[in-house]
């Protein structure tokens, strides 16, 4: 424990504080649900594109350890799954509401929760396997979400939906990226420096925006939605990783803590940065944020 807890702090304070600020500000009237939503399409439009450019273009997946992310990744999409369907038929969330909580149960903060802890108690080379897991996540789930939320919302016939998605930001910057990573150039210093400063202003803005948000919201009852995502992602997850990394999977020196501490992170922002683009209701999604960052600090704990 005493090995977590200063790396925990930079990676939990964060996020209250900054939600917090909004929050407060939220109350008082000094930012509205409008502003928060502008601060949003900021961080939809602009940082998140830099996010995901970055770290596709730049993660090296020669060292992959394929039995971990394979487990991994079909883990998430079966949690995914199951959220979603647990959403939408016992609570009767609409469609689209419960894909966003079923994407918050699996999707992990591993940039901003994950990362500085992992670096700070295996050293500098643990970022790579989390910047792997991210670049694979990005491609499959991420990217998919955003291409069935496109054909949800767009009411228009395939073509157009197709379209739409091709034209769409997120996923230009997803496969742009993946391109200049095959490509096998490199970012030129400059360049590099943008898109860090821009993809490090994604977290303070989005949590300030979901402080603002919740403001707004009724904070006496989580719910059943909220709770589901967090259990899923705090509590599910990471027995998977309990009871197969290491027995049933195989799993190298290199990826064995990163893996498992990925495992256990708590919900990431990414379904509430999505929830607002798509005006998609996202009270929910971000109690469970809140909710399985508190948790996630006791899941990491026990599993690495």
């Amino acid at each position: 424990m005493q090995a977590l807890l200063d790396p925990l702090q930079f990676a939990i304070l964060p996020v209250f504080a900054f939600t917090l600020i909004g929050f407060i500000l939220g109350r008082r009237g000094a930012f509205s649900r409008a502003a928060a939503e502008g601060t949003n399409a900021y961080v939809v439009g602009i940082a998140v594109p830099c996010i995901l450019f970055m770290f596709l273009g730049s993660s090296d997946l020669s060292s992959v350890d394929w039995p971990v992310l394979i487990v991994y990744e079909m883990s998430l999409l079966i949690l995914y799954g199951f959220g979603y369907l647990f959403c939408r038929f016992v609570f009767r969330l609409a469609p689209i509401e419960a894909l966003l909580v079923g994407m918050t149960g699996a999707f992990p903060n591993h940039v901003f929760f994950v990362m500085p802890i992992a670096v700070s108690l295996y050293g500098p080379d643990a970022g790579e396997p989390i910047a792997t897991m991210i670049a694979v996540d990005t491609l499959i789930m991420f990217a998919g979400t955003v291409m069935v939320l496109e054909a949800m919302t767009g009411g228009a016939g395939p073509l157009r939906t197709l379209g739409s998605i091709a034209r769409n930001r997120l996923i230009i910057a997803i496969f742009g990226g993946l391109a200049f990573n095959l490509s096998g150039f490199e970012f030129h210093d400059g360049v590099a420096h943008f898109l860090g400063l821009a993809a490090a202003s994604a977290a303070p803005a989005s949590l300030f925006a979901l402080g603002v948000i919740l403001s707004g919201s009724d904070l006496s009852r989580i719910g059943g939605p909220a709770w589901t995502a967090t259990v899923i992602k705090v509590g599910v997850h990471p027995l998977i990783a309990m009871v197969l990394l290491g027995t049933a999977v195989p799993v190298s020196a290199a990826w064995e803590g990163v893996a498992q501490m990925v495992f256990a992170a708590p919900c990431g922002a990414m379904a509430f940065v999505l929830g607002l683009r798509y005006g998609v209701p996202v009270e929910n999604v971000a109690k469970a944020i809140i909710l399985s960052t508190i948790f996630s600090v006791f899941a990491i704990a026990l599993i690495a």
